[in-house]
């Protein structure tokens, strides 16, 4: 059985995406990256960093300036 976290911590966000633990703190401080408090804990929603990350990705395809969207 495979199973997927919902969530990860800190530590593990910064293992997957490649940033820093601090820069992962520090983006956790300012609000910016989303993340939920448990008690005393912090944790960071998988699906949430995954579109945190789509939506902070800069360049790449864009769909509608290629016509992949045109109606």
């Amino acid at each position: 059985m495979n199973k997927t976290a919902l969530c990860l911590n800190a530590a593990e966000v910064s293992e997957r995406t490649g940033l820093s633990l601090s820069s992962v703190r520090k983006l956790t401080r300012s609000g910016e990256i989303p993340h939920i408090r448990v008690g005393r804990r912090i944790l960071y929603p998988a699906e949430a960093l995954a579109e945190w990350l789509t939506q902070k990705t800069v360049g790449g395809l864009d769909p509608e300036k290629d016509g992949a969207l045109s109606e």
